[in-house]
């Protein structure tokens, strides 16, 4: 049974059949996903749900959660449907132009803030690969002095990207520029910290990844190559070379890459080269020092 105007359907009798349809197209945590859903669609938090069960749905609200609730079952991200991703401590927009950050990226953040616990250093950061700016625009609320450089190949990625930028008023403190991360780019200034969330799934292991991931992320920020590790290479001696003496990369890599990415810090002149374990206790990324 599926709801209709004709049928009086709170938001307790939604949140049990929307539960029920996805759990059974195979979806993994169908409950919250429906409660992020309507939470969403009535613009209210999933505790005002709990709030107010018996609540009952208009036609336009059940319209709009029907809409959302069948794109879920098409295997769109929660993320992409809703248009906004919580990390750190902002929601970031996103859409299917930019990967979903993850809360395993946090670690990178965290990193970052181990290196420099002084948080009103004069910092000038370099973020290649933006991608929604969450990992730039991040370290910028964290140091109120510092200044960041963005780089993406996409310009839909910038766009996003210029999109958070002014949501959290850093406009003027982050410069978004479209091209590739690895190329030499024309910048004039060299960089305290560079960070990076590059491509580094190996390509024959994408088709083996969750349809949400495969199917609707932009294979662009997800596919590494043969190896994992075709941005990895060009990168990291590009990186070497737009730092200033005693600046750090700290880049994230794949669980398995733990021994490969800093062997590749040590190649390009990278010293004191480390590795950091996300919450999961996986390597989750890798820093040097210039």
């Amino acid at each position: 049974m599926s709801p209709t105007k004709d049928q009086l359907w709170t938001i307790r009798r939604l949140i049990q059949w929307g539960s029920d349809w996805l759990g059974r197209r195979g979806i993994e945590n169908p409950r919250l996903d429906v409660e992020l859903l309507l939470a969403d669609t009535l613009a209210l938090t999933r505790m005002d749900l709990f709030l107010d069960m018996d609540r009952p749905l208009g036609p336009q609200e059940l319209g709009a959660f029907k809409s959302r609730i069948k794109r879920r079952s098409q295997r769109e991200p929660v993320a992409y449907i809703v248009g906004v991703r919580g990390f750190w401590q902002h929601d970031f927009q996103v859409d299917n132009s930019v990967l979903i950050p993850r809360p395993e990226t946090e670690t990178l953040v965290d990193s970052v803030l181990s290196l420099y616990p002084q948080v009103d250093t004069n910092l000038k950061i370099l973020d290649l690969g933006i991608g929604s700016g969450a990992i730039l625009l991040s370290l910028l609320t964290e140091f109120p002095n510092a200044v960041g450089v963005g780089v993406d190949i996409s310009e839909d990625a910038i766009k996003i990207a210029e999109i958070n930028r002014d949501k959290f008023k850093l406009e003027g403190r982050a410069t978004l520029i479209v091209g590739d991360i690895t190329s030499q780019l024309s910048i004039d200034t060299k960089f305290n910290l560079i960070v990076s969330n590059p491509p580094y799934i190996v390509s024959n292991e994408l088709d083996k990844l969750q349809p949400e991931v495969k199917d609707k992320e932009p294979r662009l920020a997800l596919d590494g190559g043969k190896d994992g590790l075709d941005i990895y290479r060009p990168l990291i001696p590009h990186a070497y070379k737009l730092l200033e003496s005693s600046g750090w990369l700290v880049v994230e890599v794949g669980y398995d890459q733990g021994q490969t990415v800093p062997d590749l810090f040590k190649q390009a002149g990278f010293k004191d080269v480390s590795v950091v374990k996300d919450y999961g206790q996986r390597d989750r990324v890798v820093k040097g020092i210039k």
